[in-house]
């Protein structure tokens, strides 16, 4: 599908979203499922595409280029992800089912969009995918750490959704998230990773949204392989803060966990080894798959 195809689009009266009842479907395959059903990390690969292709819609735009207003090349940075499972779920999910995206876009801020993704197998919903991006670009060239705001010079079809919306995540700042407690952090477990160019860095050179969901899935396989060996998401919030050079380790920090009615639940910090600064956090709630 192109960004600008308005033959699936469903443009709200009020301007200030724009909304796909199916956005570019798949029938899924092995590059699709993983040993528990729907792959998560390729359900994030699928939805942050159709986000940015929206964005490319909400600017008129045919291809996903965004530039600033000195010609500087903009990419749309992930602030936040939210994946909810519904119904039967991700585990649910097998070859051949046709998945559906129904997409709504809202502009939610002067540079950031925010996302809202119903995924159905066969018509039946059995996720949801929450997106928030920020426009960025580099402000030294070639440096991730150096990733700072800027606005598309391109002018917007949208105008900023009305009503409140929660503030961006502060690390320093929040009380109690998915049953954590800010006060309560401890330092339970860790591990080094070391992302890699082929598998963990994007076409824009930046460390891939998706990265980060899938060190957080190598730290609990060597975590809690033990005890649990193989879990299905059933929520997980990932707020992203920052980011990572190519050959700069990312520590993963289990700083919580909870067992409760047959839910698992996880508080991780990632950091980057270079500096300790914090470039992600995430809350995890997972359930127990049983092998077939």
């Amino acid at each position: 599908m192109v960004a600008s195809d308005d033959a699936e689009l469903t443009r709200a009266p009020d301007t200030h979203r724009l909304e796909w009842p199916s956005f570019d479907p798949v029938r899924v395959g092995m590059p699709e499922l993983c040993r528990a059903g729907l792959s998560e990390n390729w359900l994030l690969k699928a939805c942050g595409h159709r986000h940015w292709l929206a964005l490319a819609a909400a600017h008129g735009m045919v291809r996903p280029e965004f530039h600033g207003s000195l010609g500087e090349r903009l990419y749309p940075a992930f602030v936040a992800v939210d994946v909810k499972g519904l119904g039967a779920g991700l585990d649910s999910v097998g070859e051949h089912d046709r998945l559906d995206f129904a997409l709504c876009l809202e502009r939610v801020g002067r540079t950031r969009f925010h996302s809202r993704i119903t995924v159905s197998a066969q018509g039946v919903a059995i996720a949801q995918v929450e997106m928030t991006t920020a426009f960025v670009h580099r402000a030294v060239p070639g440096m991730n750490r150096s990733a700072t705001r800027a606005m598309v010079a391109r002018p917007c079809r949208l105008l900023p959704a009305p009503g409140h919306r929660p503030p961006p995540f502060r690390p320093d700042t929040w009380d109690t998230i998915a049953g954590f407690a800010r006060r309560e952090r401890a330092e339970l477990a860790d591990l080094v990773l070391d992302p890699a160019p082929h598998e963990d860095f994007n076409g824009a050179e930046f460390l891939y949204f998706s990265a980060f969901q899938a060190m957080l899935d190598r730290a609990e396989w060597q975590w809690c392989r033990q005890t649990a060996p193989l879990f299905v998401t059933h929520r997980r919030h990932i707020f992203y803060l920052g980011n990572a050079e190519l050959g700069d380790k990312v520590k993963v920090t289990l700083c919580g966990i909870r067992k409760h009615a047959g839910i698992h639940s996880h508080w991780v910090e990632m950091r980057r080894n270079s500096d300790n600064a914090m470039i992600g956090v995430a809350f995890t709630q997972r359930k127990h798959f049983t092998l077939s």
